[in-house]
């Protein structure tokens, strides 16, 4: 896949959980865009989170299936299930393996926020991440770049994304507490997100 001037695609990647997916991912994808870093922006919903397997709430299908309809309207956006549970261990490493053996003509970075910056040393196979994945590390307020981390990577770039306060552990909370998530979530998904989470969390 090319862009238009027949150069490689240039597209960020965003893991993650996406339980639920929410304005905040929506957010910082558009950011991406808006700011230049990518031409397109992949989600990789986790199958198997290394840190969060025994607290993601939805199945994968479910979280797949919203995070597709909450990103319809961006023909810059994509979905792929290639960390679909039983697929992989979910690592970073893995994902970033499978989408240059799918895709070797793109060019991918990943997307981390600043405020993951610290651990990733302690991600599979940094060794190999650090060597061959750029990333592009998203501002968090309240958090700074640790160079001790920036300086062992051959690739990165800031984005300087404005920030955005909303999280699905936030969602998850207010949703326990009886109070409603609009302006959090997709308009268009605000009643069915609801009422799955409150099914699962009450």
């Amino acid at each position: 896949m090319y862009n238009t001037t027949g150069q490689p695609l240039k597209v960020a990647v965003l893991g993650g959980s996406f339980d639920p997916i929410h304005l905040g991912h929506l957010h910082l994808a558009s950011q991406v865009l808006e700011l230049g870093s990518a031409q397109e922006v992949w989600f990789i919903p986790a199958g198997m989170h290394r840190y969060k397997q025994n607290t993601i709430l939805l199945d994968f299908d479910t979280r797949k299936s919203l995070l597709e309809r909450a990103i319809a309207t961006e023909p810059r956006f994509k979905c792929l299930d290639i960390d679909k549970a039983g697929s992989g261990d979910g690592s970073t490493y893995e994902i970033m393996q499978k989408l240059k053996s799918l895709y070797p003509q793109n060019y991918f970075a990943f997307l981390i926020g600043m405020d993951n910056l610290a651990q990733l040393p302690n991600w599979q196979n940094f060794n190999w991440l650090k060597d061959n994945v750029r990333f592009l590390i998203a501002a968090r307020p309240g958090y700074s770049a640790d160079s001790s981390v920036t300086s062992q990577l051959n690739d990165f770039a800031f984005v300087n994304c404005k920030p955005n306060p909303v999280s699905s552990t936030g969602i998850r909370q207010r949703l326990i507490n009886g109070l409603s998530i609009q302006g959090m979530v997709p308009h268009q998904l605000l009643i069915e997100i609801t009422r799955l989470y409150k099914a699962i969390l009450k």
